[in-house]
C-alpha cells in the first residue's frame, strides 16, 4: 500500500510542476497562494505516505512474528 502511495505522489509533483508557469518579464505568475497551496498538496501526500509506511511496519511487524512462531 506505501507503493502505492509513492505512485500517487508522483503524479501530484506532475500536476503541480506543470501548473508552474516561468516568469515572463517582472509580473510573476507564482503568487504566494498558489505556492502555499502546492506546499498543501505536496505535505498532504507526503505526510500521508509517511504515516501509511510507518503503519505497514508495526501491523507487518507481529505478522511476520506470528508465522514465524507457527
Amino acid at each position: 500500500m506505501a507503493g502505492v502511495l509513492g505512485i500517487y505522489a508522483l503524479i501530484v509533483a506532475v500536476i503541480i510542476q506543470g501548473s508552474i508557469d516561468p516568469p515572463n518579464g517582472k509580473a510573476p505568475k507564482y503568487g504566494s497562494y498558489t505556492g502555499f497551496a502546492h506546499l498543501a498538496a505536496g505535505l498532504c501526500c507526503g505526510l500521508g505516505g509517511l504515516t501509511a509506511g510507518m503503519v505497514t511496519g508495526v501491523v507487518g511487524d507481529p505478522g511476520v512474528r506470528a508465522v514465524g512462531q507457527q
